[in-house]
């Protein structure tokens, strides 16, 4: 037997997700999803309003995840035994959106449209495929018990910077590491730690490290605060509520992974759960 070089896709969006356990168990379900098998294709899916108890729910959705040869022709000749298909680009793109979203009970956090979207192309010599947000990536009509949020995004330093390996020189060079302090919180203590003396990369993992980033640049309110809420970094921490982390991007060697808001919950509901999250890598066999 001869194996033939092959590429394999890899790409997943899902609207939202989590698991409840106070005050009464809930699994969050979706009946919609996007994931490509390996030899990509197109996944699609459109879901009209949900509900979870009393503690999420939302209007719409939509996710889909794409891989494709960026050539047909091209990718037909090779079906036809004229080249390899080693020598093909690919295109993987992979999107979320949720809109009308509602979590929790008193208060309440609100917004009015999420979406997230991540391509992802061919792997260079390297190994490693560019992977980048793209423009259309929002969060719009943001609140917290009525009190409005606006929060600015920054996709640039991971459009720019599209693999792990340009990333991590990009902190190395005195010339930009001070712009990547923010998206890559460099200066972020972990919970139990102190704050770093000196930036450092927020990762885990020895064999293939994972990079914690975020695309968000600011958060702030609209007009007022809601009473106790208080804006750190990336989150907005809310009192009877619990924790919201906007915009949070993992970054690997082969994969990308970004969730635009994660709730922790606290007293009175417990759990978790996440909404607009995408992820997608894509490498060469053998």
């Amino acid at each position: 037997m001869i194996l033939t070089r092959r590429f394999v896709f890899r790409g997943n969006a899902a609207a939202v997700g989590g698991q409840l356990y106070r005050p009464d168990t809930i699994i969050i379900e979706t009946d919609g999803a996007s994931s490509l098998g390996v030899v990509g294709g197109r996944s699609i899916a459109e879901l009209e309003g949900r509900a979870y108890g009393d503690v999420m729910a939302f209007d719409a959705a939509f996710t889909l995840a794409e891989g494709l040869f960026d050539d047909p022709k091209q990718a037909a000749a090779v079906t036809d035994h004229q080249g390899y298909q080693d020598q093909l680009t690919t295109t993987t793109t992979v999107t979320s959106e949720v809109r009308g979203l509602r979590v929790g009970v008193k208060p309440v956090f609100t917004a009015k449209r999420i979406r997230a979207t991540l391509v992802s192309r061919t792997p260079g010599a390297g190994g490693e495929p560019p992977i980048a947000p793209q423009k259309d990536t929002t969060i719009q009509g943001a609140a917290v018990g009525g009190f409005g949020l606006v929060i600015a995004l920054n996709l640039t330093p991971f459009q720019r910077y599209d693999t792990h390996s340009k990333l991590v020189a990009a902190t190395a060079d005195p010339r930009v590491a001070g712009t990547l302090e923010g998206p890559l919180l460099l200066r972020t203590a972990l919970e139990g730690q102190p704050p770093p003396r000196s930036p450092r990369l927020l990762s885990a993992g020895a064999a293939a490290p994972v990079v914690y980033a975020t695309i968000v640049r600011e958060i702030r309110w609209a007009d007022r605060a809601y009473p106790g809420a208080r804006i750190d970094g990336h989150t907005v921490i809310v009192p009877d509520f619990g924790t919201i982390y906007f915009g949070e991007l993992l970054i690997s060697s082969s994969e990308r992974r970004l969730t635009m808001a994660r709730f922790d919950l606290g007293s009175p509901i417990g759990g978790y759960g996440a909404c607009a999250m995408v992820d997608t890598d894509g490498s060469w066999f053998p």
